[in-house]
């Protein structure tokens, strides 16, 4: 009887720790609503802010750590690191506090990470590894301006936006270079060791430089499909960071451009001083790949003197308020420029300038400017012969190009150009079709000039044919140059079955995530079938106490057990 105590008690004590226990809980103003993943001290859940009636990402503290001083320290200091570094590719946090014996941080929501889509596909094309490259420099280069080393980059802490940009998350490894690593004695071991650092995998001290040769892992991992090391432990794994020459990412993939490969081969050479000297110099060598977007992320600072890679050309240093014009955009200026020279005069000055401002070029004169002198003009204003910036107060990100004023021959074609941007996300077993054509699975980015209209379908297909939520479809229509993000949340049924005494009592599931509830009689049926989800089970019946179970979680990969109810009602 004593040791059945014991275990029980053991037991427990191991089920208080389970993240489930805050599952439908209220902690302070959120609602948690399911687990989205969890680290070595947190848990991380979706969860409901009652008072704004929006969705966020809640980080609480794991239970085992409440009480502890270090690791509540931890936790607020992570807190309040990543609440100060304010900047469209860095999470921001909403709130931290401490309620009903939960301390957490609550976030904005972005449930689909880089990790994750890479899961979905094997590698990803170049010219989206440079996008999320910039963007994550961008994000380090605020970082590393206050002071802070992320110490962690690498997939999992980058999130993916609804217009598709990449946002850094997870500063709970970073410390700010204020002297604390002296006063605490030493220098910690911290990170994930396939994404270390020479310098991190050896206990030395860290600067910005290490975050950089952490991008470069990502980048060659997110171009290539692989690690550029791997081994059978920690121990084996730090050591090639140490020993082991970086291997080349073209040699994997060979349509990777020769630029791309040898940033990246800069970005993991093992002496800190051999990489690029700040985050910034990374963005500015992005930039000048042939594979670069069109814009480019706000950053921090000047980047002073632009720095070169074997193979780049020499690269244009821009500040966020001198935004250069790439090869792209100069194309699209020349473009526009043969299209609306003719119409010039009838334009107007005012118009003329309305439609080249959001490209950051000057349009050229609209008096006693021949066609061959405005297109030399606009040309070496985009490419910067004219040994000029054009400076822009704004430092957002540009707005679609306007051409709503233009003559109607050449706004539908200055439109055809420009494309607008749809994220079509779904749950990773749906199937996603985009006007009756299959796409593929889980999230998808589909782009098209101008604009543009799309008929999306998320399909479950081993669903049964009666689940009313395996399937969904919406229209969605976009302008030119519009962004945005769709998620149709499907999701397949699953049958549960039971027995209840007395046989004319009633049952009801009832969803805990806000999903349709689902009531029948035990004397007509002895199993339904529900939507993946969590619920309550109520049963009541003549001269009998309502019975209320605990909750029900029907998912696919549950046991067929816990798909099984066996209830005995108390009545008079």
């Amino acid at each position: 009887m004593k040791h059945g105590s014991l275990l029980h008690l053991a037991q427990s004590v191991k089920d208080r720790h389970l993240p489930d226990r805050y599952l439908g809980r209220q902690i302070g103003k959120y609602r948690v609503i399911r687990l989205l993943g969890g680290g070595a001290f947190a848990w991380v859940y979706e969860a409901v802010d009652r008072d704004l009636e929006i969705a966020v990402a809640l980080k609480i503290l794991r239970p085992e750590f409440a009480g502890q001083s270090d690791a509540e320290a931890s936790f607020r200091r992570e807190a309040a690191t990543a609440a100060r570094l304010r900047h469209p590719n860095i999470v921001t946090v909403r709130d931290v506090g401490q309620a009903d014996g939960a301390s957490f941080v609550a976030m904005d929501l972005l449930p689909l990470s880089l990790a994750r889509r890479l899961e979905l596909l094997p590698r990803l094309p170049e010219i989206e590894v440079v996008r999320i490259g910039l963007d994550v420099a961008a994000a380090l280069s605020v970082a590393h301006a206050g002071g802070i080393v992320h110490r962690d980059v690498k997939p999992d802490n980058i999130l993916i936006g609804t217009h598709g940009e990449a946002i850094v998350a997870d500063f709970g490894l970073a410390r700010a270079l204020d002297g604390e690593a002296a006063r605490s004695g030493g220098h910690q071991i911290m990170g994930t060791p396939h994404y270390f650092s020479p310098e991190q995998a050896r206990g030395l001290e860290l600067d910005g430089r290490s975050d950089l040769y952490s991008l470069g892992v990502t980048l060659f991992r997110s171009a290539t499909g692989r690690l550029p090391f791997e081994g059978d432990d920690w121990y084996a794994v730090a050591r090639l960071h140490v020993e082991a020459p970086a291997p080349s990412a073209r040699a994997l993939v060979p349509e990777l451009t020769e630029g791309f490969d040898a940033l990246v081969r800069r970005l993991l050479q093992k002496a800190p001083a051999d990489r690029f000297r700040s985050a910034i110099a990374v963005a500015d060598a992005l930039a000048a790949l042939p594979t670069a977007p069109a814009t480019r992320p706000v950053l921090s600072v000047s980047s002073g003197p632009s720095e070169t890679v074997t193979g780049f050309p020499p690269v244009t240093v821009a500040t966020s308020a001198h935004r250069r014009a790439t090869p792209s955009r100069l194309g699209i200026a020349v473009g526009v420029v043969v299209l609306a020279v003719a119409g010039w005069a009838a334009i107007g000055s005012t118009i003329a300038r309305d439609f080249f401002a959001p490209l950051n070029i000057a349009p050229p004169g609209v008096a006693g400017e021949s066609l061959a002198v405005a297109a030399r003009n606009v040309t070496q204003r985009a490419s910067g012969d004219s040994g000029a910036t054009n400076a822009s107060a704004d430092t957002a990100r540009p707005s679609p190009v306007v051409v709503s004023r233009l003559p109607d021959v050449t706004r539908q074609k200055a439109a055809a150009i420009v494309k607008s941007r749809l994220l079509f996300a779904a749950p990773d077993s749906a199937m996603l079709y985009v006007d009756g054509i299959l796409i593929g699975r889980g999230t998808q980015v589909i782009e098209r000039p101008g604009a543009a209209r799309f008929v999306l379908r998320a399909v479950i297909a081993d669903a049964p044919p009666e689940c009313a939520t395996a399937s969904r479809e919406e229209i969605v229509r976009l302008a030119v140059g519009e962004s945005r993000a769709v998620t149709l949340a499907v999701r397949t049924c699953l049958g549960v079955s039971f027995t209840i005494t007395p046989r004319d009592a009633r049952i009801r599931f009832e969803s805990l995530d806000g999903g349709e509830s689902v009531e029948v009689r035990a004397d007509t049926t002895k199993s339904v079938l529900l939507p993946e989800g969590r619920y309550e089970l109520r049963a009541t019946a003549r001269a009998c106490i309502e019975y209320r179970s605990d909750t029900l979680v029907v998912r696919r990969r549950a046991d067929a057990a816990s798909l099984r109810r066996n209830i005995s009602m108390t009545c008079s």
